[in-house]
């Protein structure tokens, strides 16, 4: 599914201007992963467009130490890796007041904050023991997976998954907290 699909999925009309009113006007916390982030860029007037390359399974991510050490990604370290399952991406800006968090090779903008109140994330960071084979139930999605990693890439990236699970864990309840503390301050 992507932001475009509104004819598709009527339903993601009413979702971006709940977004919109929500993040803009309300200045109420929000939290955005994967379509969510994707959403959310495009309420703050960013393009959202087919990626040139798909990320798909664990990939490296660098996080901005330019930024204040207050931001989403607090005691993390410049890179890491995270699980990736997305063909679009945001392009660009056009608000001021957006923060890119995280990029990688293929996607300039992997995480994101607008003032102090709306974040998002491309990547997932809710892995858990199953996410990747309740994930591959739909056929959709195995075969994009399988597009992308080849014959034995979920096995691969089940096996990343399950070797690192506590890490995995341990950095999702890190990216919360870390948001959590960041909206409690407004």
């Amino acid at each position: 599914m992507n932001v475009w699909e509104e004819n598709r999925y009527p339903w993601l009309v009413q979702e971006k201007l709940f977004i919109k009113n929500w993040v803009l006007k309300l200045e109420k916390p929000f939290f955005g992963i994967c379509l969510g982030h994707q959403l959310l860029g495009e309420a703050l007037g960013a393009l959202v467009v087919k990626s040139q390359t798909p990320e798909i399974g664990f990939k490296e991510i660098s996080v901005n130490r330019k930024l204040p050490l207050n931001n989403l990604f607090r005691n993390f370290s410049e890179d890491m890796r995270v699980l990736q399952g997305h063909s679009a991406e945001i392009s660009n800006f056009s608000k001021k007041k957006v923060s890119v968090l995280a990029s990688s090779d293929n996607c300039s903008i992997q995480a994101l904050s607008y003032l102090n109140h709306a974040f998002s994330v491309q990547f997932h960071p809710e892995v858990i023991d199953d996410t990747i084979q309740n994930w591959i139930t739909i056929p959709k999605i195995k075969q994009d997976f399988n597009d992308a990693l080849g014959p034995n890439g979920i096995e691969e990236i089940i096996k990343y998954q399950q070797k690192n699970r506590r890490s995995l864990i341990n950095g999702a309840k890190l990216i919360y907290e870390n948001w959590l503390n960041l909206i409690e301050k407004n």
